[in-house]
C-alpha cells in the first residue's frame, strides 16, 4: 500500500485519483495486524499486490504476497548470486566480491555507491590494518557497508581487532560529502539508508537498531526506543594476521517512511514520519574449541622461524670451525714435529757423548770396538723406552766383577767403566 502510494508521487493528477480510488475499493489501511511468520518469512495475500501484478511489469512486483523475507528460505531470489576472488591470483584479493548477479556493480545506487566494495562476510585476506576499514557487501541494502576500527579485543585468549559502523556508515551525504549518493534524492538527517530502489520502490530505510548513531530527529518522531551500544551495535571482530571473524553481530532495522500525499485519501493527512518495523540480529561467536586451533596455528609460523634461525646459527657455526679446528691441528702437528726434533737432537747429542766415553775408555784398556757397539745399541733401546728395563747379563771379569754397570734414572743413562 505504502509502495502504491510512493509510487504515484510523481504522476499526474488523474493517475494518483485512481490510486486513491483503488486504496478505497479494497478498504486498505495506514497499519495492519498480522502474525510475526506472515511478516516475515511466510508472508500474508493483499489485494493491492494483485492489482500491481497485473498493472506493472512482472519484474517490478515479483511477488504474489507481502512478507519482508518472503521466499527467501532456500532462495537465492533476495540474497543474489555471488562471485568472489578465491586469492589465488592474488591473496590480497580473498574473498572480495567481484560480480554480483552476474554484474560488476549495483544498479541501485550512482557513481561509487554503486560499486562492490568489500568482502561477502565469509572471507578477508589476511593482515588486517587499523587504519584500512572492513567492507561488507549486504544483499539487505543492495551496497557494502564500511566498518571503521574501534579497538583491540580479546576473545578465547586470542586478540581481536574490532570494527564496528559508525556515523560514517550509515550516512546519506549529511556529514560526509562522499555518501551523499546514497541518499537517493531523498534529504534527510543522518542516520538513516534510503533503499527504496532495493525494494521495488517501497521506501524502505535502514538503519541501525532503536536509530542507534543516528541524528536525534529520529527519536523524537517515536516513542519506545532506547539505543544502546551492547545490544544495537553492527561490529566483527576479526583475528587480525589470519582476518577469520571471530565475533559478529550484524543488526540492522527497517523503517517505512511515511508522509502525506494530497490526492491520495488514506495518505492525505498523515505527518511525515520515520517508522520502525522491525529490526534484527545475526550473531556469531566462534567456539573456544575453534579459536584454539586457530591460536596453535598462530605459533607456527614462529616455530618455523625458531627453527630456521637454529639451523642458520648451526650452519654458521660450523663454517666457522672447520678453519679453527683445522689451525689447532697444524698447530699440535708443528708442536709435535718440534718434540721430535728436539727428542732426535738429544738422542744424536746422547749417542755422540756416550761414544766418545766409550771410545775413550777402551783405548785405555785395549779393548775392541764390539764392546762399544754394544754400548750404542743398549743407549737407543733405553731412549726409546722410558720404562726401566732388566740389566743384561753379561761375562763376569777375571777378578769377578762385571766389565760395566749401567745405572737407570728415567731417560739419563750412566755408563760406567771398570778395570780389568
Amino acid at each position: 500500500m505504502q509502495s502504491a502510494a510512493k509510487r504515484s508521487k510523481y504522476w499526474g493528477y488523474l493517475k494518483q485519483k485512481g490510486v486513491s480510488l483503488g486504496m478505497n475499493l479494497y478498504e486498505q489501511k495506514i497499519n495492519v495486524v498480522k502474525t510475526a511468520g506472515e511478516l516475515l518469512f511466510d508472508g500474508y495475500e493483499d489485494n493491492m499486490v494483485l492489482m500491481g501484478k497485473q498493472m506493472f511489469d512482472a519484474d517490478e512486483v515479483p511477488f504474489d504476497r507481502v512478507g519482508w523475507f518472503y521466499t527467501r528460505n532456500n532462495s537465492a531470489d533476495l540474497i543474489g548470486h555471488y562471485n568472489v576472488h578465491t586469492g589465488v591470483e592474488d591473496i590480497a584479493m580473498l574473498g572480495k566480491m567481484g560480480e554480483w548477479n552476474y554484474k560488476p556493480r549495483t544498479d541501485f545506487f550512482e557513481g561509487t555507491c554503486g560499486m562492490l566494495n568489500g568482502s561477502a562476510g565469509e572471507f578477508y585476506p589476511p593482515g588486517l590494518s587499523k587504519e584500512l576499514p572492513v567492507e561488507l557487501f549486504t544483499p539487505d541494502m543492495c551496497r557494502s557497508l564500511p566498518l571503521d576500527f574501534e579497538e583491540e579485543v580479546t576473545i578465547h585468549g586470542l586478540k581481536a581487532y574490532k570494527y564496528s559502523g559508525d556515523r560514517r556508515a550509515i550516512d546519506n551525504g549529511t556529514l560526509y560529502p562522499e555518501t551523499a549518493c546514497f541518499s537517493a534524492g531523498e534529504i534527510v538527517p543522518s542516520g538513516v539508508l534510503n533503499i527504496s530502489s532495493c525494494r521495488f520502490g517501497t521506501p524502505v530505510f535502514v538503519s541501525f537498531p532503536h536509530y542507534y548513531g543516528a541524528d536525534p530527529f529520529y527519536l523524537d518522531q517515536v516513542e519506545g526506543l532506547s539505543p544502546s551500544k551492547e545490544k544495537h551495535q553492527f561490529y566483527m571482530s576479526l583475528e587480525p594476521t589470519t582476518s577469520v571473524p571471530l565475533d559478529v553481530a550484524a543488526r540492522l532495522q527497517l523503517n517505512i517512511m511515511i508522509e502525506p500525499y494530497e490526492n491520495i485519501n488514506l495518505f492525505a493527512d498523515v505527518k511525515r514520519v520515520f517508522l520502525p518495523v522491525l529490526w534484527f540480529e545475526q550473531h556469531v561467536l566462534m567456539p573456544a574449541e575453534l579459536a584454539g586451533e586457530i591460536g596453535q596455528a598462530l605459533t607456527i609460523p614462529s616455530i618455523v622461524r625458531l627453527c630456521g634461525i637454529a639451523m642458520v646459527v648451526f650452519g654458521v657455526l660450523q663454517l666457522l670451525w672447520i678453519p679453527l679446528e683445522r689451525a689447532l691441528f697444524r698447530r699440535r702437528r708443528v708442536a709435535g714435529t718440534k718434540d721430535q726434533a728436539a727428542l732426535n737432537t738429544a738422542r744424536s747429542f746422547t749417542l755422540a757423548t756416550e761414544k766418545g766415553l766409550l771410545s775413550s775408555a777402551e783405548k785405555k784398556n785395549g779393548k775392541t770396538t764390539t764392546t762399544a757397539a754394544a754400548a750404542i745399541v743398549l743407549v737407543d733401546k733405553l731412549l726409546e723406552k722410558p720404562e726401566k728395563q732388566p740389566l743384561p747379563d753379561r761375562p763376569l771379569s777375571p777378578t769377578g766383577e762385571p766389565e760395566s754397570a749401567p745405572l737407570i734414572e728415567g731417560r739419563q743413562v750412566t755408563i760406567q767403566m771398570v778395570k780389568s
